[in-house]
């Protein structure tokens, strides 16, 4: 059985999608199943990452699994992923496919790579078959890089980051799930280039014609205005890292990995900006 967690989420849901449009049988993990998506014929299963007798349950022998990293902070997240990676081996799961993101280790500059680097290092130790999927920040969230006046004002100097597209991320996730041969192995799931902050300014007012701009502020700056919102500390801190990280090149990653897998050529940041430039704030 092919078993997806969160397909209430952005890419679990994607994921869910990719495996049905295959034909193929799965089993749905959620906390509500009032959001689970429509899939026909999927199982669903309630089941929470740090309630380890849902997931006794939940998971059977052989099973091939899509392990979505939970949007927590890193004690909770890696508490809540060592509980759902000993639930999985307990049960006997045939293979983990785990979402990643880039340049994930113990001394990755941003919050969340360090927490995806320590799941990557408990999937090793676990005895479980496992495969890392690797993104960068989502090119489908493109538009909420700008403001209501065409400006992105993140500070990230001249750094260069790639994206990476939800669909793509899905139909790599789907390749690792139901072909052998590759386990043990880590994709980056990408664009094929990776671009600044001013570039993708450039690109969003080429693809629409209106007056995006570049206009970086500090670090300063940027924590006054999320404390002003109320963001928890861990989320401060996973964002000033991640603006660290990008200035550092750490999301400076392109790769062929997604044409190994699908065969297919990613699209470029030109070529997802087009494709939701009716999201962008200035959108008439």
């Amino acid at each position: 059985m092919f078993v997806v967690t969160g397909s209430t989420g952005h890419v679990g849901r994607l994921v869910a999608g990719e495996l049905s449009s295959r034909g193929l049988r799965q089993r749905l993990l959620v906390r509500d199943p009032s959001r689970a998506p429509d899939i026909a014929g999927a199982e669903i299963a309630l089941a929470d990452y740090g309630d380890a007798e849902a997931l006794a349950g939940a998971l059977e022998p052989d099973d091939r699994v899509f392990m979505v990293s939970l949007h927590e902070g890193p004690e909770q997240r890696i508490a809540h992923h060592r509980s759902f990676i000993d639930a999985a081996a307990a049960a006997r799961v045939g293979h983990i496919v785990y979402l990643s993101f880039v340049n994930a280790g113990p001394d990755a500059i941003f919050l969340h790579a360090r927490s995806h680097g320590e799941t990557e290092r408990m999937l090793a130790e676990s005895g479980v078959p496992w495969t890392s999927i690797r993104n960068s920040m989502y090119a489908d969230e493109i538009p909420g890089w700008f403001d209501a006046d065409g400006l992105n004002t993140v500070p990230a100097g001249d750094a260069r980051m790639s994206f990476s597209y939800g669909p793509e991320l899905a139909r790599a996730i789907a390749v690792t799930m139901t072909q052998s041969g590759h386990e043990g192995r880590v994709y980056d799931i990408v664009t094929p280039q990776a671009v600044s902050m001013r570039e993708l300014a450039e690109i969003a007012w080429a693809v629409t014609g209106q007056n995006y701009r570049y206009a970086p502020t500090s670090d300063a700056w940027w924590e006054e205005r999320w404390r002003a919102r109320g963001k928890e500390a861990w989320a401060i801190e996973a964002g000033l890292t991640s603006y660290a990280a990008l200035r550092a090149g750490e999301l400076d990653v392109t790769s062929g990995d997604y044409r190994a897998l699908t065969g297919e050529d990613p699209l470029s940041v030109s070529d997802i900006a087009a494709l939701v430039a009716d999201r962008l704030p200035l959108h008439a």
